[in-house]
């Protein structure tokens, strides 16, 4: 059942959590491992609305558990006990989700399970990669270089997703703008202007007639034009639940022009950092590819980590595994090999990470200098569009009335 309990802790503080047990009793032996006593618990029954709650609740980002896990590394680190880490952590929390299953957390601790396996019970909030460093800290007992490590990885994850991000905000921002003026002109000033030109008896040009024909058939069409474009964003939707799909849609997107360069800098950042960490953490190369085929959810680079693990375990070199992918360029290859034959392979690899994320930077600052001449272009066009379809009626208007 679902308890709301107080607890007073040894220090006088007060704790007020909530968790599911099996009785009160259950509640009782848990507080009793805490060292702390109940002063008073309610039953909760009716469940739907905090169900409601919880789907409504803003979603744990990546900075956030980036916090958590310096945090509690450092307080772990420091001499401090899990538990009152943990405690002490959630008292600061402001976000109510991570606030709620760090008290969960606490609750399946106390009842003797594992961090890792505590954490794994959330996975809407604790990232797999947190759970897997945790369980390694745990066998190895270097819970605090888990957390730091997990800290380290999401860190360099949101550092490439930002930088990705930079590339495209600036062309989305300014096609929205386009696209609002486009719409403004066509179904705003066009049947206005239409409208006065007919009244004067202005002959239109083809373009403008065109024009006026095509906002007529979305004014007329609109309900069935809405539905199929949310049937047609509804079936890619679908569509990109098959592997099959996004392993094509991202094979496509790796063969675009600069887009397809940055995209392939990003995804070997995020590879080779995320193998570097955990050959660091004393993990055996296949187990390392094994957690990240399973974690990394690019279909195209799970395909590629598969190859390898099979090469691998076919006896083959890690540097001959890596080439027959045809995924790896001359320079990570190398690296590989180097690596592979000094016995300093994660240091190569950390090498290689630091170079793709530097040839990600240069990527976003091209990618910007490419696209403003385009924007530019692009604009240009749709002001003369504008001014072919809307505005050289007037000048025919101005002729006729100079002429008359």
């Amino acid at each position: 059942m679902l308890l709301s309990y107080c607890a007073l802790k040894h220090d006088g503080s007060t704790v007020t959590a909530k968790g599911d047990f099996e009785n009160l009793h259950d509640l009782m032996d848990m507080l009793n491992t805490q060292d702390m006593v109940l002063i008073s618990y309610r039953e909760r029954t009716f469940t739907a609305l905090d169900n409601l709650r919880n789907i409504l609740e803003p979603k744990v980002k990546r900075p956030e558990i980036i916090e958590f896990c310096d945090s509690l590394s450092s307080m772990v680190g420091s001499g401090l006990s899990l538990m009152d880490s943990l405690q002490t952590l959630k008292d600061t929390i402001k976000l109510k989700r991570l606030r709620t299953a760090l008290e969960e957390v606490i609750v399946q601790i106390a009842r003797g399970n594992s961090l890792s396996s505590s954490f794994a019970q959330h996975p809407s909030v604790f990232p797999e990669m947190l759970i897997f460093f945790c369980s390694i800290g745990e066998e190895t007992g270097t819970i605090p270089e888990a957390l730091k490590n997990t800290a380290d990885y999401l860190r360099k994850v949101d550092a490439i997703i930002s930088q990705v991000s930079k590339a495209f905000i600036y062309p989305a921002f300014v096609t929205s703008a386009m696209g609002c003026v486009v719409v403004f002109w066509l179904f705003y000033v066009l049947p206005r202007l239409v409208s006065t030109f007919k009244e004067i008896n202005v002959t239109l040009p083809n373009v403008t007639l065109n024009l006026v024909k095509f906002v007529a058939f979305m004014k007329g069409h609109w309900f069935g034009i809405c539905l199929f474009l949310l049937t047609l964003v509804t079936g890619l939707i679908f569509l990109l639940r098959i592997e099959k799909v996004r392993f094509f849609f991202t094979r496509m997107a790796l063969k675009v022009p600069v887009a397809g360069e940055l995209l392939m800098s990003s995804i070997l950042t995020l590879f080779f950092s995320s193998l570097s960490l955990m050959l660091r953490s004393g993990l055996t190369l296949t187990k390392s590819l094994d957690v990240l085929a399973g974690i990394f959810k690019n279909p195209f680079l799970k395909r590629v980590i598969r190859m390898v693990q099979t090469e691998t375990s076919a006896g083959n070199s890690l540097y001959d595994s890596f080439r027959s992918t045809q995924f790896f360029d001359s320079m990570a290859l190398k690296m590989i090999s180097v690596g592979e034959k000094s016995g300093t392979l994660d240091q190569r690899l950390a090498y290689l990470s630091e170079t793709y994320q530097e040839k990600t930077t240069r990527f976003v600052e091209l990618t910007g200098k490419m696209i403003e001449p385009l924007v530019i272009v692009l604009s240009g066009g749709l002001f003369v569009f504008i001014v072919v379809s809307l505005i050289s009626p007037l000048y025919d208007l101005m002729s006729q009335l100079g002429g008359g």
